[in-house]
């Protein structure tokens, strides 16, 4: 049985070989799949940039004169470069992070565009430019006010691969010197 299967595969490369199929499978993965391949790698999306810190918090909002408990997103640039974040936006809600109806929603992707803190204290910049060991604040509102759990809470690296989470997907841009970051962090 191991020997007509060792003629079978034998014969089978002689005739690839004496068909030039070897060399039509490199052609099709460097005209096909390696550009498919180098596409995907250029718009993967990481998890998170290396110096430039995401912290929550508990916090209070008013959004049309009424008040809301929050979180508190604050970003802080360690990376030792001038770090330029926008788009930051939660989506992928889940039961266990309720958002109330007043936070306004993009219908188009179903996310939460968050907008930082101005220094007159409105939420109104969609983007920010930090400088080394500068910080941003951003909040999202929640009904009701979120358990400990929250903020304690650490994703496995399991959850992460297979971009499951528990409470949210915090997405946004981060450029940081002359590379671009586009991250999901799954929590």
């Amino acid at each position: 049985m191991a020997d007509s299967l060792l003629a079978c595969a034998a014969n089978l490369w002689a005739w690839a070989r004496a068909n030039d199929v070897p060399n039509w499978v490199v052609l099709a993965f460097t005209g096909i799949a390696w550009p498919i391949a180098l596409f995907l790698w250029h718009r993967r999306k990481v998890n998170s940039v290396p110096g430039l810190e995401v912290h929550f918090s508990a916090g209070n909002i008013t959004i049309g004169g009424k008040a809301h408990s929050a979180v508190d997103v604050q970003f802080t640039n360690h990376t030792g470069a001038v770090t330029y974040v926008s788009g930051a936006r939660i989506r992928s809600c889940t039961r266990a992070f309720p958002v109330p109806v007043e936070a306004a929603r993009d219908i188009a992707k179903g996310s939460y565009h968050l907008k930082f803190i101005r220094e007159g204290g409105a939420f109104d910049l969609r983007e920010v430019t930090l400088q080394t060991s500068a910080s941003a604040k951003t909040c999202m509102p929640t009904t009701p006010e979120l358990a400990g759990e929250f903020y304690t809470h650490s994703p496995s690296w399991v959850t992460r691969l297979f971009r499951s989470q528990k409470y949210l997907v915090l997405e946004y841009t981060a450029m940081v010197g002359t590379t671009r970051y586009a991250v999901a962090t799954v929590y």
